[in-house]
């Protein structure tokens, strides 16, 4: 289809829709909006319909990228390891170690994650029966906790103060544990604009100090802000939850994630009758060089965590992937080398990069950039892949599964469409793959900043938008 008939078409349909149909909120939700659609034949790649080419800030569908790039890198049986070892001398006759314990990160996203509950229970108390079966009943010296595998901030820039205290905007670590988040238990007054009471906190965190200011409301949801910062021990949380609450629970993100899990493996060392005399010491540089293993946990293959990673919309697993892309490429994990080693791998491949800005791996910064036309490209470079089907496994599925659960139902869309999702504050954005009637797979995406309304109500025209694509003769 030549440009100028694509640009008539784009213009006709954010006026009055494809034909006859038309949406009448349409146009007002999109009057000062930035927007822009493209769709693609899946088979031949052939532009079917497009807007004039627009880099937009894209939310979570850059996870897609991040994940299309981590399957071709890494390829998809990818497992990362976090290992338990010691340096110095046994004395089997009187069950010491005179030396440290180590207990070395791997970056893995997914150490004891609420979403591989059973693939990692257990864990600390098999390391602990492996430090009992070499004999080892006192520690004289440090729990140390290598981190030397990761470099850099935990924290794109770009990130919101008001996000990275929360449990979406948790930073990541050599040692990730457990989401790298942590649950606030609140109990509220029936009475609204009371303040809340804190019940606990889980896990335990030592020296957290959390102010106080979330208050009682007759809003049935969850409206509390975090404001808090990696290594930062005082945290501020207000807001609001339901009133008439015995325990309402808020994530937030852990400050130090890798001593939370050190602390919770001594707790296991010590019912097993292990005593440990030193200290949890935390080591960015490797200094130890007699390292000697005593076990090694790997993850869940790369094809299984990219499921819940766009399913669920984790920022945590992005960012950690995206960091392992830089080091396979470059050698480094700092996050301006991972980014540029992301953009490079897809500048290889010669697909539209105009206006391709990324900053991170998850989609948080609102300093991404990216045209639909390179997220319809990303998306088809994985359809003629050989990691085809585990890439599109990760997608959810519109009225069936993750964040499309409860959208396109009852449409020629519902359990036909399987796409990623994107949001934040005046950003809506949608991307992924559906089979119009006579088997044409089409490839699509669409991005909106800056509209008016509601998420709701803008949810809603974008399920238009894509109704129109599957359905309009005026694409063929």
């Amino acid at each position: 289809m030549k440009l100028f008939a694509l640009w008539i078409i784009g213009l006709v349909f954010f006026q009055t829709g494809f034909g006859q149909s038309g949406f009448a909120s349409k146009s007002a939700a999109l009057r000062n909006a930035g927007y822009a659609v493209c769709a693609i034949d899946a088979e031949t790649g052939e532009v079917l319909f497009q807007t004039p080419q627009v880099s937009l800030v894209p939310a979570s569908v850059m996870k897609l990228v991040t994940t299309a790039t981590a399957l071709e890198i890494l390829g998809p049986e990818f497992r990362f390891h976090t290992q338990l070892g010691f340096t110095g001398a046994i004395n089997s006759a009187q069950g010491l170690l005179k030396g440290d314990l180590v207990l070395k990160g791997g970056c893995d996203p997914a150490f004891y994650s609420e979403y591989f509950a059973e693939h990692y229970r257990g864990t600390f108390q098999a390391w602990a029966d492996a430090i009992v079966q070499k004999g080892i009943t006192l520690i004289d010296g440090n729990l140390i906790l290598d981190l030397s595998q990761l470099s850099g901030q935990p924290i794109p820039g770009g990130w919101l103060w008001e996000d990275i205290g929360n449990y979406y905007g948790a930073g990541i670590s050599a040692l990730t544990y457990s989401d790298n988040s942590y649950k606030i238990h609140f109990s509220s007054s029936e009475k609204p604009g009371e303040l809340t009471v804190i019940n606990h906190i889980t896990p335990t965190i030592d020296s957290l100090r959390l102010a106080n200011l979330v208050v009682s409301s007759t809003i049935n949801r969850d409206q509390t802000v975090i404001y808090g910062a990696p290594g930062s021990l005082t945290q501020l949380v207000e807001g609001s939850i339901p009133g008439g609450r015995a325990d309402f629970v808020v994530k937030g993100s852990m400050p130090d994630p890798s001593r939370i899990a050190a602390a919770e493996f001594v707790k296991e060392m010590q019912l097993h009758g292990i005593r440990f005399s030193g200290k949890i010491i935390s080591q960015t540089k490797l200094k130890t060089t007699d390292f000697l293993l005593l076990a090694d946990k790997s993850s869940p293959p790369l094809q299984e965590l990219i499921v819940p990673l766009n399913h669920e919309s984790i920022n945590l697993f992005a960012e950690h992937l995206l960091r392992e892309i830089g080091r396979f490429r470059k050698g480094s994990t700092t996050l301006s080398d991972c980014v540029e080693a992301m953009k490079e791998f897809w500048t290889e491949k010669a697909i539209y990069t105009d206006g391709f800005y990324p900053t991170d791996g998850s989609g948080l910064s609102r300093s991404n950039g990216i045209c639909p036309r390179t997220l319809t490209e990303v998306i088809r470079t994985l359809y003629l892949s050989k990691n085809r089907d585990y890439f599109f496994k990760s997608l959810p599925v519109a009225g069936q599964s993750g964040t499309l659960q409860s959208a396109f139902k009852g449409s020629k869309l519902e359990n036909n469409l399987q796409a990623k999702t994107g949001s934040m504050a005046r950003v809506r954005s949608l991307a992924g793959m559906f089979t119009r009637e006579g088997g044409q797979k089409v490839i699509f995406a669409v991005i909106v900043n800056n509209f008016q309304g509601s998420q709701r109500e803008m949810g809603s025209v974008m399920e238009g938008i894509v109704g129109e694509l599957m359905s309009s003769e005026q694409i063929k």
